[in-house]
């Protein structure tokens, strides 16, 4: 297994916001990683709270530093696998929250449906 680094000292005095965009990851990407809303993650960063930036938010930040791409592309995974685990077994308070990709396809979807019925309507003599 590989020694795990600590991340540089010169790092300290960075901005958390800076800090995790200088090692690739997103407030996207980490709302992903610690399952908040972006707005949520944005907000944590700027340290919009009396007590400042989160430490959950700041141990996510030093250990996406100290991973390789293969354990960064591996913790991902893993919450994923996670998230739709717990899709199954509990309901979703953000279940109405969906990508654009998504609500497109699922756009397109309705579209169809609606042809068909009203196809299917036609067919029978009935009005749509």
């Amino acid at each position: 297994m590989r020694a795990i680094s600590i991340p540089d000292a010169t790092m300290e005095n960075y901005p958390w916001q800076v800090r995790a965009k200088t090692v690739g990851l997103t407030q996207r990407l980490l709302a992903r990683l610690l399952g908040h809303h972006e707005r949520t993650v944005s907000s944590q960063l700027r340290g919009h709270w009396k007590s400042g930036v989160p430490q959950h938010v700041k141990a996510a930040i030093i250990v996406w530093e100290m991973l390789t791409p293969e354990q960064r592309q591996q913790w991902l995974a893993a919450v994923e696998r996670e998230r739709m685990g717990s899709v199954s077994e509990t309901p979703d308070r953000d279940a109405d929250t969906v990508s654009i990709k998504q609500y497109r396809i699922l756009e397109k979807r309705l579209a169809k449906l609606q042809d068909l019925n009203k196809k299917l309507a036609n067919a029978r003599g009935e009005k749509p």
